[in-house]
């Protein structure tokens, strides 16, 4: 079984979002040790020395330093999973992402966005896509009239008089809203008495015990998805789990899961008009089902998604990069990476030109230095 060394965002910690594929992991018997990035509020980043010595590098939002130029410089089989809410892409143009992808050239990327997976493969890197389902139970929102809950995680990006406009002149029979906000982000504010009194609001700031978020989510049907992006989605993910009509931005991953007036509702973010919410409960079902569905293609999707995992980046790229042959480490590492580089050089030069006759005649002479430069790199 193989030794997998996890480096995650701590942000995770709390959030539990990631637990997922170390649970897959650790099921099939690997060993699976986290590492959590604190470097996002000032702390400490994981360094490479912590985690180079695991037979597989998984390094989730969060990674460590390079030690080289590419990853695949110094070790076998490196995988990096972007979020994609970390490119923050509904904010128009972005710099120049070859900078970022750079290190990775050589090595894995796992994607849970097709928006990410297409960018990955873009730069020319090994990509595996799959789309991650929760686990599903019967549908417990309420099949009678219109109750909404809202978390108002970013009051910058999405308050609730963006809500608000969406509604129009709909009238809810109950609305929550979870009035806390995600790190670094303005205070949550309430909405307007008019309102409060309109769609019958009630609010939470912080819940004890996850049992009563999980029992004020269970009375809504309308699900206002809290974020204008997500890296996977769990809480919407959760909320079509639930048979609710999820209502979102017209953004990744919201719009790779929905297809709306099918199994949800989607938004234009510079247009905000009122939607119709007639047939909420209908759509709620339909997401439900969708949700179900694509429990069953997730699990079915496990085994690729193991094989990924375990298999050396090396074989991904025949003919294109070339990859250290052996796992080295510790002090020696980088002067025998530069010598296993150099004779993997010497060796594509040499195999360019063996068909001449005048190599083919000579090779007696050339092919033991080549051979005692390879033993020098596995010693």
């Amino acid at each position: 079984m193989a030794r997998i060394a996890y480096v995650d965002h701590s942000y995770h910690r709390s959030t539990l979002s990631t637990g997922f594929l170390v649970e897959i992991l650790q099921r099939r018997g690997h060993v699976v040790d986290r590492f959590w990035d604190e470097a996002w509020r000032g702390g400490a980043p994981v360094p490479w020395s912590d985690v180079q010595g695991y037979d597989v590098v998984i390094m989730f939002q969060s990674y460590c330093t390079p030690p080289a130029r590419h990853f695949r410089h110094v070790h076998p089989n490196v995988i990096y999973v972007p979020m994609l809410d970390q490119f923050a892409l509904w904010q128009g143009p972005v710099t120049p992402l070859s900078e970022f992808w750079e290190p990775f050239q050589g090595s894995k990327v796992l994607n849970f966005s097709t928006a990410l997976h297409g960018l990955t493969k873009s730069f020319g890197i090994a990509s595996h896509f799959v789309r991650y389902y929760q686990p599903t139970r019967p549908p417990v929102a309420p099949s009678e009239g219109l109750h909404g809950f809202f978390w108002v995680r970013r009051q910058s990006q999405l308050p609730w008089d963006s809500i608000r406009r969406l509604i129009g002149t709909a009238r809810f029979d109950s609305m929550h809203l979870h009035l806390a906000g995600d790190p670094g982000s303005p205070p949550s504010e309430m909405p307007p008495e008019e309102d409060i009194a309109r769609h019958r609001i009630t609010t939470s700031t912080w819940f004890e015990d996850k049992k009563d978020l999980e029992a004020v989510l269970d009375r809504a049907n309308v699900f206002f998805a809290s974020r204008l992006d997500e890296g996977i989605g769990q809480a919407f993910l959760e909320a079509m789990g639930r048979g609710q009509c999820v209502v979102a931005p017209n953004q990744g991953t919201m719009n790779e899961y929905i297809l709306p007036g099918f199994n949800g509702l989607l938004y234009e973010l510079d247009a905000l008009q009122p939607l119709d919410f007639s047939q909420v409960h209908v759509l709620g079902a339909r997401g439900w089902e969708s949700a179900r569905a694509g429990r069953v293609q997730w699990e079915e999707a496990e085994e690729a998604l193991i094989r990924f995992i375990l298999a050396p980046s090396e074989g991904l790229y025949a003919g294109k990069y070339q990859h250290p042959s052996v796992h080295v480490q510790g002090a020696a590492a980088a002067g025998a990476v530069k010598v296993d580089v150099m004779s993997r050089k010497i060796a594509t030069r040499l195999r360019r030109v063996a068909g001449y006759a005048f190599f083919r005649k000579t090779r007696s002479l050339w092919h033991p230095l080549l051979q005692w430069m390879r033993r020098l790199v596995s010693r």
